[in-house]
Parts: structure tokens; sequence; C-alpha cells
């Protein structure tokens, strides 16, 4: 599906109150109790895709990096609600095991990349710069499909300078792209130089 049709169909988009950046949230089902689009009688129909937010459960994860910080600190915390079974099993867990056990080590760390975005500590700039700002980081974080048209479709790529093997991977590979879309938009919304502009 393509992301324009996902972001129609299953998101809602609100700005944060705090830094205005755009946030994306899933829309849940109009029924009575609301359950998410993707819960089945059966179960969870993109569950080897399913979203960080749904691996750690019942768990969850908050990160924040302070400028000249290497890592990102993590705060967990747990989730105890009555419908999840886990809480029945007799096996206990630490949240190194359980982190690992969900294969969450690259949703954390591209997690932890977007906080340093939306948490960053420079300016925007002039007031009638900030809404195209944010459309470029809705964009760069939210619809790839679009980002990618925009990186081989403008002069992106005369502007910057990436190897070609850099060129041949963000072509197929989401995970490259996204990388390349937090460095991207460091440098427009913020002057910092996260990535290397051509002579």
């Amino acid at each position: 599906m393509p992301s324009s049709d996902f972001l129609d169909q299953y998101t809602i988009i609100k700005p944060a109150e705090l830094n205005g950046f755009p946030g994306l949230f899933l829309k849940m089902n109009e029924d009575e109790r609301h359950i998410c689009p993707f819960v089945t009688p059966e179960g969870c129909r993109i569950y080897h895709d399913r979203p960080g937010a749904c691996r750690i459960y019942p768990a969850g994860r908050a990160s924040s990096k302070l400028k000249g910080q290497e890592e990102a600190r993590e705060f967990y915390f747990l989730v105890k609600e009555a419908h999840c079974r886990g809480f029945q099993e007799p096996k206990e867990w630490n949240i190194r095991e359980w982190s690992g056990d969900q294969g969450l080590e690259r949703y954390n760390a591209f997690n932890d990349l977007w906080t340093e975005v939306i948490q960053h500590k420079g300016s925007l700039g002039p007031e009638e710069a900030i809404p195209q700002k944010l459309h470029m980081f809705f964009m760069a974080c939210y619809n790839l499909d679009q980002f990618r048209n925009f990186v081989f479709k403008s002069t992106f790529l005369q502007r910057f300078d990436l190897s070609d093997e850099r060129i041949e991977q963000i072509k197929s590979d989401d995970e490259a792209l996204l990388l390349l879309a937090f460095e991207w938009l460091k440098l427009v919304l913020f002057g910092e130089k996260a990535i290397a502009l051509k002579q």
C-alpha cells in the first residue's frame, strides 16, 4: 500500500502541543471497544510488521537525548491491563530479555533518531518559514514514498554528496531512506550539518 493511502485510511494527524511537529496516531475502529483496525478474531493481521509500541507491550519505553550525549537515556514502565494475558504466564522477563525477544533493537534505534529531531534545541527560524518546514518534517518522517520521489525527482541528488552505493541503497531500502530523511531534516530545519552538501 502506498504511504499516502495508508496515512489517509489508518491515521489521524495532530500537532504536538509543545513543539508543533505533527504527530501521527493510529485511527481505531469506530465500534464500542475502539480496537485496532489490524486486530481480527484470529489475532493481529500485521503481527510480523507490528510497530514498536505493540512489540514492547505490556511494557512501555520513553527516551531522551541531551545535546552532547552519545546515547539516548531510556525509561521503561509497565502497563498492567486486565485484558493482557501475558501476566497470567509463569515466565518472568526482564526488559533486556523482552526487548531482544520482540526484536526491538532497530525500532528503538529509529525512534531515538526521530526523538533527536523533535527534541532538537535549534530554532525553526522565521515564523513565515515554519509551515513549509513542518510540511518537510511530515513528508520525511511519515510519507516515505513521497520523500523517495523528492530525493530522486528533484535536485536533491545534485545538491547533496551521497555515494553511489548509498543512492542505490535508498532506492529500495526504507530504513536507509529514513536514516537519510533524519539527516536531511536536521539540516533543513535547524541548519545542523548532518548531511554533506556538494561543493
